[in-house]
């Protein structure tokens, strides 16, 4: 039987390194697109091996604004039909939440319904994370192979799904 390419230890440093230059991408990219505190620089990687399926994984623990920032929402700018747009929900108990209670409309879907304001220019979303993942996950997906095999190689389009913010990525995004 061939020696194994890496021991476990070597791989799980392989991951951690590879996460760092990860969390350096994204970080220059909220630097040179955003501005604020910084708090959302501090992204945590943390590498680990899965007890039920033994194999690795890499997380990424992120603020919960910079979710927001991905889709460029918050602070009186909502999406709306897939733009950004200043906005606001209709407030619970208002004059609006009154009428189209009268109207029929559940409160399921007055919470859904959105009031536009201006139709100036917007803010732009920032792809600062998910584009970095997209980016990389080719050479997670080598250095996966060199530890398991091809087996890891099918996998990595379902690791990149469950990763990051928008969803339904395919074989020709990469």
């Amino acid at each position: 039987m061939e020696e194994p390419r890496m021991t476990k230890e070597e791989f799980e440093g392989v991951i951690r390194e590879w996460g760092r230059e990860a969390k350096a991408d994204m970080a220059s990219i909220l630097r040179s697109k955003t501005h604020g505190t910084g708090e959302l620089q501090k992204i945590s990687v943390t590498v680990g091996e899965s007890k039920k399926t033994t194999s690795h994984y890499a997380g990424f623990r992120i603020l919960r604004y910079g979710v927001y920032v991905a889709y460029g929402v918050g602070r009186g700018w909502i999406r709306q039909n897939g733009k950004v747009v200043r906005g606001s929900r209709v407030k619970k108990y208002s004059e609006m939440w009154h009428q189209m209670r009268k109207k029929g409309y559940t409160s399921a879907e007055i919470s859904k319904h959105a009031v536009e304001g201006s139709t100036g220019e917007g803010r732009k979303p920032v792809d600062w994370f998910d584009a970095v993942l997209v980016k990389k996950i080719g050479q997670l997906a080598d250095l996966a192979a060199d530890y398991y095999g091809d087996y890891s190689q099918s996998q990595m389009l379902d690791v990149l799904n469950r990763a990051t913010i928008k969803k339904n990525y395919t074989t020709s995004d990469l």
